[in-house]
């Protein structure tokens, strides 16, 4: 699929541990309406199939409504929202932007209950805000892909906070490794758990969605550090995005995330998945190591 994704913002109405754009540190927003209008403007008439936006959240941007019109107007098909889903908990709000072209919300679940949503997003209310949110986006008819990023807090309720999701009525889960950077650098020691650690527990997760005939995707993660269940990572090269964020143009997203976020080691070089994998993220690999990764052998003839 070609998408564009469009950064709305820097600010946030909640303030997660492991927030990669910084938000809880953002004083000021730096996105203006003029240079998000000519991004959209630019690339109209291109192909591209779906416009993404996100933040921060997007949906605290009293412009959205406005903005909205403007994809339509500009003939884009239709539109992903990457949300916290707080304001989801109001059906009138919910509609609007389902009428306003919005057919996926992409909302993030990082707990099973409030007491471990509410802590992460250090924002009381925050779960049973999305949890509402979810419900209603379902009572529209549109869309919902989950997304949960395995953190300290959480990675032992992953598989509740996947069964969670599907009860709620998510067409598609997702769960996230952890990138390292934003607050979750700043927070490095307290958010990040080491990938041997985490791996039962997205594994069961897999496994019950599985059992639900669910569809499930694992991002973000080292394929060998997920051994059996690499065929489960989500393939962004098929997926074309080009992004802005802030003042900074991606043609190529993903091919950006692969040159500039991860890292291999030498290791690397003799595994099955080189090709495909994207390595490890290179804050992990410069304080936690090299030692929990090894190389998948390639299978040989008989």
């Amino acid at each position: 699929m070609k998408a564009l994704s469009v950064h709305l913002t820097d600010i946030c109405n909640s303030k997660c541990s492991f927030c990669i754009v910084d938000s809880p540190f953002v004083k000021e927003d730096s996105i203006s309406r003029k240079r998000v209008s000519r991004f959209l403007k630019e690339n109209a008439d291109k192909g591209y199939e779906a416009v993404n936006i996100h933040g921060g959240e997007a949906t605290i941007r009293k412009d959205l409504m406005e903005i909205l019109d403007e994809i339509r107007d500009l003939g884009y098909p239709t539109v992903y929202l990457q949300t916290n889903g707080r304001k989801m908990a109001h059906m009138k709000y919910t509609q609007e932007l389902v009428d306003k072209g919005v057919a996926l919300f992409i909302v993030s679940m990082h707990g099973a209950t409030s007491l471990t949503q509410d802590r992460i997003s250090k924002s009381l209310g925050s779960f049973d805000q999305a949890v509402r949110g979810l419900r209603n986006i379902k009572e529209t008819g549109a869309k919902i892909r989950t997304n949960s990023v395995v953190c300290k807090d959480n990675f032992t309720e992953i598989p509740d906070i996947a069964t969670l999701c599907m009860d709620l009525g998510a067409d598609h889960v997702n769960i996230s490794a952890l990138h390292t950077a934003g607050t979750a650098f700043r927070n490095f020691w307290e958010v990040t758990p080491r990938y041997d650690e985490i791996q039962p527990y997205v594994f069961e997760a897999v496994d019950r969605a599985v059992a639900r005939d669910q569809v499930i995707t694992l991002e973000g993660f080292p394929f060998c550090a997920i051994p059996g269940y690499d065929k489960y990572m989500i393939n962004w090269r098929e997926n074309q995005f080009k992004m802005l964020y802030r003042t900074w143009l991606f043609d190529d997203y993903e091919g950006y995330m692969d040159a500039n976020t991860r890292v291999k080691d030498e290791r690397c070089g003799g595994c099955a998945h080189n090709d495909t994998c994207g390595g490890v993220y290179k804050e992990y690999a410069e304080m936690i190591g090299w030692d929990e990764f090894h190389p998948v052998l390639p299978i040989t003839a008989v």
